[in-house]
């Protein structure tokens, strides 16, 4: 035999710890997941969503100029100097007297000088060369000295190498150079960094020209783009600088300060990884970036000061004093890009400008620790889950994980614009798990509960209705509530007469006819179909769901009622009836509503005062010739939504006070004027029965009937002015009706 389900609901805590678990054990599962390869290359690509937004933020620094020798510059050189790429360093030196000249702050060299400007001891095994091999390395020794001399003269010059575990250039003379100018004292405490056990060192001469030395190593992620920066690094046990780290120091003549994964350079501070790098702050598109001084125009001011004899120009020193310069080479051959995560490619020397940028400003950002990823990643996930279980309602388990997902963007965002890129996938992941997994939890313990109400109620209740018992089934509970609602009546004209008239089977088709689309019309509304009394209709509105609209929600249903009554005329004119009409009432007011009866039989219904009075207003129709009438709180509520024109104060059975009551004409929005008119016309007749003037009240009353031929409240109103004319009833008029029968 069915039984009915379990109407009460787990305890709160049992669900929340369930829910709970159904979290951890999601979030422990895509820590699991974390480290792999796809999950990486996906929380990476959303980390490239985050920069990308955020790369117009700051301006670049415009301290920080570029000078980049492009194939345009070659060209420039080889008409204007007659000569061909790569240049003598003796041409270059010329370039960095400008520069010098000029009052540049610091230069960075982003280019390797591992052969030109060589001499017999930058290489290995140079004792068994011929003189001519030697006379070779002697002239480009000399040319180096030049290009020293121009670089001493502009004192603060960085100079790139390269961290490799396979050097070919680490020789005696060029490590005895470099030692100096690693600025290894410079570095205390903090993470090791970059690590590799040899380098790529410079030329001796052109070292010997620098004040620091830095490395301009990249670090390239698993899908091949540089997001990252590393400041310091370790060449074997020396603790060494990045070149943009080295051109900084020159250019504040500040220390450096590393620990507790942070490096201090002066006044400004910037985050690192615990691998000694950071998150690049990129800006805009590549070449839009920073200041741009071409190679060629420097070398153009270089010849008509050092050659022609002219002072340096003016837009020289415009263009270089106090200026930051990051000087590189891309040509074909020598091309020195990087893969960024904003534009697609970058320039290696630009590239080096961004950082060197980051570092001014201390706004580069750094990716959260593994294990603070973790934790959040738990929180999320083990409150979700209790949450989503543990409450009841429909946010609950839809509306929540949406909240979650929007707070954990927010929070993400939040945290990358103060310097910290966290996870996103996973937590994102972990909420669609746990989501899932409290669902199915859900449908695990309130699923048989759900068919039941569904199969039960589903033909008599609005769908809002039914989702929101199976949200909190405690609403069918045996018991009641005081709660605002409308009540509505309905009830076929004459139906005694009908039932005499027409065959059993024939009135069980005509009212399944009837009452069908009746309770869909009050579904619609949002209405509870409470029960049909053989022709008759109870209904109410604002319940089991609270609505504040539930007065006008009522008027459309009764209205929409009787729009539905034309479609019926094939049924009954086949039945040889003449007509079919049906009378409504509609209250307002409070009301007990719930779950009345025993365990095993039960109405789902309301009681009171107010419903009763409900009950008589579809009555109360038949005295007046009206067809739809509403109690005064329900006019009152509905307000400007409805069109209703006023009736009388009527006593009812059972009441001793009079009632204001109005019959129902159209909603607002669909009222014609002629029908405004109307009701307008009858108010002011009724006005002018009350005042004692008869004649205007019949005058008023005549357009009323004009404008709406056929009605009914207008021959009863006659009948009233009628008496009152003939001292039958008391002028003016009480606009009291009491009503002797139900």
């Amino acid at each position: 035999m069915f039984r009915t389900p379990s109407l009460k609901v787990s305890p709160g805590w049992i669900r929340t710890l369930m829910g709970a678990g159904i979290g951890l054990v999601a979030g422990l599962l895509l820590i699991a997941l974390r480290p792999t390869r796809l999950v990486e290359i996906i929380e990476l690509r959303l980390l490239d969503l985050q920069t990308a937004a955020f790369t117009l933020e700051r301006p670049p620094d415009p301290r920080i100029v570029v000078s980049e020798i492009l194939e345009e510059d070659v060209a420039a050189i080889r008409v204007a100097f007659d000569e061909s790429w790569p240049w003598n360093l003796d041409l270059t030196s010329y370039a960095f007297r400008v520069l010098a000249d000029a009052g540049v702050r610091a230069v960075l060299i982003d280019i390797y000088h591992l052969d030109g400007g060589a001499g017999l001891d930058d290489h290995r095994g140079t004792s068994e060369l011929d003189a001519m091999a030697r006379q070779k390395f002697e002239i480009e020794a000399e040319l180096a000295m030049e290009y020293q001399k121009a670089l001493k003269k502009v004192d603060r010059v960085a100079l790139a190498f390269e961290l490799s575990d396979a050097p070919q250039y680490e020789v005696e003379s060029r490590v005895r150079a470099a030692l100096p100018r690693l600025g290894s004292a410079l570095v205390t405490g903090g993470p090791p960094g970059l690590a590799r056990s040899g380098a790529e060192l410079p030329v001796r001469r052109v070292t010997e020209g620098a004040a620091l030395l830095g490395f301009a190593n990249v670090a390239v992620d698993d899908d091949g783009i540089v997001r990252r920066a590393p400041v310091v690094g370790r060449w074997g046990e020396r603790r060494v600088l990045s070149l943009p780290l080295a051109g900084l120091l020159l250019a504040c003549e500040c220390g450096v300060r590393l620990a507790d994964c942070r490096v201090t350079i002066g006044d400004v501070s910037q985050r690192v990884n615990a691998d000694g790098s950071f998150l690049v702050n990129f800006h805009a598109e590549p070449g839009q970036t920073f200041p741009r001084v071409a190679p060629a125009q420097i070398l153009e001011w270089a010849r008509r000061t050092y050659v022609e004899g002219e002072p340096l120009p003016q837009e020289a020193r415009e263009a270089l004093e106090g200026r930051i310069v990051v000087w590189g080479v891309n040509l074909a051959g020598l091309k020195d890009i990087v893969t960024s995560p904003v534009s697609g490619t970058l320039h290696g020397p630009e590239f080096q400008a961004t950082v060197l940028d980051n570092l001014i400003h201390g706004d580069g950002r750094v990716r959260a620790d593994p294990l603070a990823n973790a934790i959040l990643l738990l929180v999320v996930t083990v409150l979700l889950g209790a949450l989503a279980a543990g409450l009841r309602g429909k946010w609950a388990h839809h509306v929540l994980p949406f909240l979650a997902l929007l707070a954990g963007v927010a929070f993400a965002i939040w945290r990358f614009r103060n310097g910290v890129a966290v996870d996103i996938f996973t937590p994102f992941l972990g909420v669609v798990l746990t989501w899932g997994g409290t669902s199915v939890l859900h449908l695990l313990t309130a699923g048989r509960r759900n068919r039941w109400l569904e199969g039960t109620f589903g033909r008599y209740l609005a769908p809002s209705i039914i989702l929101a018992l199976k949200e909190d089934p405690s609403l069918l509970e045996l018991g009641g509530r005081k709660r605002e609602i409308s009540i509505l009546f309905s009830d076929v004209a004459g139906f005694t007469k009908l039932t005499e008239a027409l065959e059993p089977h024939q009135m069980v088709r005509l009212l399944n006819q009837y009452l069908t689309p009746h309770a869909s019309a009050v579904m619609e509304q949002g209405g509870v179909v409470d029960k049909f009394i053989g022709d008759a209709v109870m209904a109410f509105f604002g319940d089991p769901l609270p609505d504040p609209c539930h007065a006008e929600r009522a008027c459309r249903a009764a209205l929409k009622v009787r729009e539905q009554l034309p479609d019926l005329r094939p049924v009954w004119e086949e039945m040889g009836l003449e007509d079919f009409e049906i009378r409504i009432g509609v209250n307002s007011g409070e009301a007990t509503v719930g779950n009345m009866g025993s365990e095993n039989r039960f109405d789902y219904t309301a009681m009171g005062d107010e419903v009763n009075l409900a009950s008589r207003l579809e009555g109360a129709n038949k005295a007046f010739g009206s067809l739809i009438l509403l109690g005064s709180r329900t006019r009152e509520e509905a307000g400007d939504t409805v069109v209703a024109k006023p009736i009388a104060g009527v006593v009812v059975v059972g009441r001793s006070r009079p009632e204001p009551v109005y019959e129902l004409l159209a909603m607002a929005e669909d009222a014609p004027e002629d029908l405004l008119a109307h009701a307008d016309a009858f108010s002011r007749a009724q006005a002018a029965a009350r005042a004692g003037d008869l004649g205007g009240a019949r005058e008023a009353l005549a357009e009323a009937a004009r404008l709406h031929p056929g009605d009914g409240p207008c021959r009863w109103f006659a009948g009233i002015l009628d008496r009152m004319e003939a001292g039958e009833e008391a002028s003016p008029w009480s606009g009291v009706v009491v009503l002797s029968g139900k």
